[in-house]
This record gives C-alpha cells, structure tokens and sequence, in this order.
C-alpha cells in the first residue's frame, strides 16, 4: 500500500511522506529547480496572478487526497480514475462547473510536468489529459456600474484637491474607460502612454501586448495627473502617495487599488462592486454603444469572444423590462 492512492468513502487517501530533498527551491525572480511536477507547473505560467491561483487550488487537491500541501503529494502517482475521484468529490461539494474545470486544468499541467520530468509514462499521461471537462454552467458573476454610480465616483475623487484625489480620478477613469485589469495598471510605465495616439500599451494574460485607447476625458485626466502630481519622471505611472501628500516613486500593488476603490466606493455612497466589475462596465458600456463583439474582444485582451459574452450585462436589464411589460 505505500505505492498506491486508494479510492474508499469519497475520499483518496495516499500515505503520507516528509518532503523530499531533491526538490530544490531558488527564490525569484530566478527559476525554480525541482522534481516536484507541480512547482515545475507553477514555474511554466505566464503570470504571479496564475501561478499563485494554480498553487491555491492544488493545495486544495493535495489537501483533499491526504497530503499535507501540493510539495509533499507524489503527483506522479495520480492515474486517471484518481483525476475522475477527485472532480467528482469537488462536484458534489457544489462548485460551479468553470472552478471545477480550472483544478482539472491544473491536474493536467501537473501531468504534462510529470510526463516531461519522465515520472509518468505517455499512456499514463494520456489517460489523464482525455478526462472529459464538467459540463453545466452558472449565473455569472459581477454586475456593471450605472452612469449615476460612475459620475458619483468620479466626482468623489474630483472633489479631493489632494494629490490622491487627482491620482485616483486617473485610476478610475483609466480602468472604467479602457477596460484594464488591476495587474495590468499597476504594471503600467509612464512610456506605456503613448499621448499622440492616445492609447496605453498594455501587457495582458498570456504575455499578450495590446493597445488600449483612451477617451478624451482619461486622456485629460491622466494629462493632468502626470503634470500637477506625478512629473514625467521615468518608472511606474501610478505610484504610492504617504500620508500628508507625500508623493513616492513606488509602483502601486494590486491591494492598494483594491483599497481605493473600496475607500472611495463607500465614501461616494455606491453600493458594493468588485474591482472587475469596472472591465464588465467598461464590456457593457461598449456594448451598449454600438460596437460589435470582435471589437470588444480585442479591447479587453480576449483570446476567445465567449470569455467576452460573460461581460456582457445587458441581458439582465433587457429580462428585466421585459418581466415588468409581462402583466397577467
């Protein structure tokens, strides 16, 4: 039994072993050397937001099978009906389809790890990498802002004379009007802002460059900021103001702006909304204009138009008005 992973009462149950001493760590920005399949996955994706996402749902699954984290479990044991064990247990613990599939996705970047490490043969890799997908769906998530919540917002930050006041308004402006993720405006430079054309190059998921275009008014704000608080120093274009208007050249962290919308969200009197639901705003908003899903697509750095249908919040709003039209 030390060898085998035993399906019994819904659960997998491995034995336990002490984390092995060929696993090798160097710390970043380096790579990471190491027989662990599972690190040598991490290691392979494009983004600190995936990898961290990646290594928290294969915690959960070393966790869920009887190991202590995703270090310490033998991957390379995992066959094809403890892949099925595993996104059955997850499916009756009533998660969605898409999160079910994700740590499917992840079980099989492991296996592809395991079998270029040469820990798995190609058949044992093959059985794993064809367990079909769930199938199903859910309501999406999230909810697109109202032209009154955004000029609230807006307005909250204009009304602020201080130097975070005129940074926050940019902030806002820039997500709502062209759509960025929080990654992907704290990792803006001041050269990313290319002013005669007024668009901002953007370094999205997948390490995918695109240009992002700025209506006149985030253009005027982001103008603005750059020459009253900012300067036109080189490095980060959105950087850490300290208490007493103390300007930093300190690149902002995804947290603060978690922390500024939320600050200026209660302060404006807006109801509850997530920093994403800025870029289903902005889907929305275009949507709503005229403009045509393709182009909506390349806007918001899409591999693929169905990820973009899920911003699309027109839907609710439409059943909406037409379940008040229905009278009986």
């Amino acid at each position: 039994m030390d060898s085998e992973l035993i399906i019994g009462s819904g659960n997998l149950l491995p034995p336990m072993r002490k984390k092995s001493n060929s696993e090798v760590y160097i710390t970043q920005p380096e790579k990471i050397i190491t027989s662990n399949p599972a690190i040598a996955y991490l290691a392979s994706l494009n983004s600190k937001r995936s990898e961290t996402t990646m290594a928290s749902l294969l915690n959960v699954i070393a966790r869920l099978i009887g190991y202590q984290d995703l270090h310490d479990c033998q991957w390379q044991k995992l066959q094809r009906h403890h892949v099925q064990g595993i996104i059955k247990i997850l499916s009756e613990s009533d998660r969605a389809p898409a999160t079910i599939n994700t740590y499917l996705a992840a079980l099989k970047g492991v296996a592809l790890e395991s079998w270029m490490l040469k820990l798995i043969d190609t058949e044992q890799h093959q059985h794993i990498k064809n367990v079909k997908p769930v199938r199903g769906s859910r309501l999406p998530r999230g909810r697109a802002l109202s032209r009154i919540e955004i000029n609230k917002l807006i307005r909250n930050c204009e009304m602020d004379v201080s130097s975070k006041g005129i940074r926050d308004s940019a902030i806002f402006s820039v997500l709502l009007g062209c759509g960025l993720r929080r990654s992907e405006i704290v990792a803006l430079d001041i050269k990313d802002v290319l002013w005669q054309d007024h668009a901002i190059r953007v370094l999205g998921k997948g390490n995918k460059e695109r240009l992002a275009f700025m209506p006149d008014g985030t253009l005027e704000r982001l103008r603005y900021l750059v020459e009253e608080v900012r300067g036109d120093f080189s490095g980060a274009l959105f950087t850490r103001i300290r208490r007493h208007d103390d300007v930093t050249l300190e690149r902002m962290t995804d947290q603060a702006i978690y922390h500024i919308l939320e600050t200026r969200r209660e302060s404006a009197g807006v109801n509850k909304f997530s920093p994403h639901d800025l870029r289903r705003t902005f889907a929305t908003t275009m949507l709503e204009n005229g403009e045509d899903i393709i182009t909506v697509k390349d806007a918001m750095g899409h591999a693929n138009i169905i990820t973009t249908q899920k911003y699309d919040k027109r839907g609710d709003d439409r059943l909406r008005r037409a379940s008040k039209r229905f009278e009986f």
